[in-house]
């Protein structure tokens, strides 16, 4: 019985350990037509606590979508989006949302 309790307290402490990405970075180079995302995740396990997906929006078109099976470094990922097929328009506003494979999201916004 007292494996089982164990057990569970554990199991019910776990969500407790998980958090969303503390913030969403954007950058846009328009030359290149190239869309630059840093999430700040900090985890103790990049293989077991990491963003799983990035979605960057225009409204709510979904322009682009990457998802992931671990975190590139226990700090957080960074990774890079072309629109050179799909230039962005002047005054368009992207959503960037960044999603952990275990709790929570967070998102930005940027007007290129």
């Amino acid at each position: 019985m007292k494996k089982y309790l164990a057990i569970l307290l554990v199991a019910c402490t776990l969500p407790l350990a998980a958090h969303s990405p503390r913030s969403v970075e954007l950058g846009y180079d328009g030359e290149s037509a190239t869309l630059t995302v840093k999430v700040l995740h900090r985890v103790s396990d990049p293989a077991r606590h990491f963003v799983s997906r990035i979605e960057v929006r225009s409204g709510k078109d979904l322009l682009a979508e990457r998802t992931y099976d671990r975190q590139e470094t226990a700090s957080g990922r960074d990774d890079s989006f072309s629109f050179a097929e799909r230039p962005l328009k002047e005054g368009e506003t992207l959503t960037v949302t960044a999603f952990c494979n275990i709790s929570g999201e967070k998102s930005a916004e940027l007007r290129p």
